[in-house]
């Protein structure tokens, strides 16, 4: 018998660290309004050797989601704002990067900074 991971593991956490986000479906949904959703947003820190050994740091920053929650998945070049959430200041807009799944009911939404184009 498996395991429900999204109802037994993610959910619980989900409603514990999880945020409000807007979600701008421009790629995955063209021509549907934004609508609000949740994430667990983090930033993961990656080192890269380099070819001459010499060390640099990085960082990869994400959002997890629970695929349940959306009828259709976040996709490359779709954008996202994350709001202030209580004492926790805005994280602000960012465009998906990348989309990886699981297979248990969470995917992680590799994100990089996004700027409106200005008028």
């Amino acid at each position: 018998m498996g395991v429900d991971y999204s109802t037994m593991i993610y959910e619980p956490n989900y409603k514990m660290w999880a945020r409000p986000v807007t979600f701008y479906p421009v790629v995955s949904q063209p021509g549907i309004p934004s609508f609000v959703g949740r994430g667990i947003f983090g930033t993961v820190s990656i080192d890269i050797i380099s070819m001459d050994g010499s060390d640099v740091s990085e960082q990869r920053t994400i959002l997890d989601i629970l695929e349940r929650e959306f009828p259709i998945l976040p996709q490359q070049q779709d954008r996202l704002y994350i709001p202030q959430d209580r004492t926790t200041p805005a994280a602000g807009w960012w465009e998906v990067n990348d989309v990886s799944t699981n297979g248990g009911g969470e995917t992680t939404l590799a994100l990089r900074r996004w700027m409106a184009p200005r008028p």
